[in-house]
């Protein structure tokens, strides 16, 4: 181990240091038997700062990924529910015309066209407001509201025989196919997304960056016993 102050006092007999520049010197290594003990905890700290910001770039990287894949998750669904609101929008633009054919054959089916009538204007604010269970469960009364008027057409042989009704009952049944095969859609992208936010780590950024619940495109049992057409 060096005796730095021996060293001190012999650099100061040779005149190389004033007794002022020795004291300076000895005072400023005071406490430090080796010089590598000036720079040994270097390394440490260096290392130190290497796994803290390791450490802090690994959550940040880790959150960004989590949060954009409940992005990408919530965004399917958003596309999945655009085909729903198309396809149903397509139902909804027939029925006015099915309800116009019908009443000039059909004198007597009054209160099933005034029934078809709301519930088609209702669904219309429904599509607007993205309740997909409540629209399911007014689609589903609709539908059966629009087979009845099919079951009804065959007392009225003008009507079932005409063209343009049977192109709507055509055209509203391929609507109705479409949208059974959308709702499938929807309800799978629904069920990923609902499942990823309530799972670890995904639910702690699901709740502070506000990813909600979303509902399924299904209609309620017994819908057409609780659904009023005030909705």
């Amino acid at each position: 181990m060096v005796n730095y102050e021996d060293k001190i006092e012999a650099l100061r007999e040779k005149n190389l240091l004033d007794e002022m520049e020795a004291k300076k010197l000895s005072k400023s290594l005071n406490g430090h038997d080796d010089l590598s003990d000036l720079f040994e905890n270097e390394p440490r700290k260096s290392y130190r700062f290497f796994w803290i910001g390791g450490i802090v770039l690994f959550v940040v990287l880790g959150t960004g990924l989590l949060y954009n894949g409940l992005v990408s998750k919530e965004e399917a669904v958003n596309v999945a529910w655009s085909q729903v609101e198309s396809t149903m929008q397509r139902k909804l633009d027939l029925l006015p015309n099915l309800v116009k054919v019908v009443k000039a054959y059909a004198t007597h089916e009054t209160q099933l066209l005034t029934d078809i009538t709301a519930l088609r204007a209702n669904a219309s604010q429904l599509l607007k407001s993205k309740d997909a269970a409540k629209l399911a469960t007014l689609n589903k009364q609709m539908s059966s509201s629009v087979m009845k008027l099919f079951a009804v057409a065959e007392n009225y042989p003008n009507l079932k025989s005409s063209e343009q009704f049977l192109q709507l009952q055509a055209q509203i049944e391929g609507s109705e196919n479409r949208i059974n095969i959308t709702r499938m859609l929807y309800n799978e992208e629904v069920g990923f997304y609902n499942s990823a936010i309530r799972k670890m780590p995904h639910k702690l950024i699901a709740s502070v960056a506000g990813f909600e619940k979303r509902s399924y495109f299904k209609a309620e049992e017994n819908a057409h016993k609780k659904l009023e057409l005030g909705l």
